[in-house]
């Protein structure tokens, strides 16, 4: 099972979500912002956070209309612009010298230009959701950078700590989960989805983006607590992440969120360090 067969029921989307982004790069107004996010382009993405929105879209309405994509493509391309300047800023934390095989811009060019590279993403982000999202909706994506950061800061401040298992997960739900959660609630909203639609796969991303970080820390042993079974609760997180997508119909859309979850699971069955 390969990601882009999961996320084959939105691959046209996705390549014009990937076509906006190269486009907009030489969009930036200073020839150092063009050359440093040219860099960090060649940089291959997941798309997974897109690819959930989509994903929800289209359990919801399998079938969008072109007034309907529209907007929804625009708001994958916000949320991934989101992700990137998350991860610029992550390796400054971190001081991390590579990405996906390439040199960090944090390692190019210093810290100072990597913060403000992380700026620049968040500034056009916004710029992009502003156009395309209830006042409703937009509240909540900025509630989300708070929420995110708020937990950088908290996890900083307790590292090397044994956490509780609350501030263990209260950490991993800001930092992560709340974020997949809300794509695929902006997914499911802009698809036109029923309350009880978009609560369900907001419920389907939160536990899957807690499956996932929970596997992550079990890999890379960022935070520490010994309540917590990295493995065994990551499992559980997603089944119900499964569980949650129960009163759907049955479509391609829905299928794949499910295999996501499944997916999860297998990867790091065969990689349980």
């Amino acid at each position: 099972m390969k990601l882009e067969d999961l996320y084959r029921p939105v691959e046209r989307e996705l390549d014009a979500v990937k076509q906006r982004l190269n486009l907009l790069v030489p969009t930036f107004d200073f020839p150092s912002t063009v050359e440093v996010l040219e860099r960090f382009s060649r940089m291959p993405g997941k798309f997974l956070r897109p690819a959930l929105l989509l994903l929800s879209a289209k359990t919801v309405t399998p079938r969008p209309s072109d007034e309907r994509l529209g907007p929804l493509v625009l708001t994958a391309v916000g949320v991934e612009l989101i992700h990137d300047a998350s991860l610029v800023h992550d390796d400054i934390l971190d001081d991390d010298v590579e990405r996906r095989g390439q040199p960090t811009v944090n390692a190019l060019w210093g810290t100072k230009v990597a913060l403000l590279t992380g700026d620049v993403l968040y500034s056009r982000a916004f710029g992009i959701l502003t156009d395309t999202l209830s006042r409703d909706l937009l509240q909540r994506v900025v509630r989300l950078s708070e929420t995110m950061c708020s937990a950088e800061i908290e996890q900083a401040r307790t590292r090397n700590q044994n956490l509780s298992r609350e501030e263990y997960f209260k950490i991993i739900e800001g930092k992560t989960a709340s974020f997949m959660s809300l794509c695929c609630r902006l997914g499911a909203s802009l698809a036109g989805g029923t309350e009880a639609q978009v609560e369900s796969l907001a419920q389907f991303g939160l536990n899957f983006g807690l499956a996932y970080q929970l596997f992550d820390d079990k890999q890379d042993g960022d935070l520490g607590c010994a309540e917590v079974d990295s493995l065994a609760e990551g499992r559980v997180r997603a089944e119900r992440a499964g569980a949650a997508l129960g009163g759907f119909d049955s479509s391609p859309a829905r299928g794949r969120l499910s295999d996501l979850a499944t997916y999860l699971v297998q990867i790091n069955a065969q990689n349980p360090q």
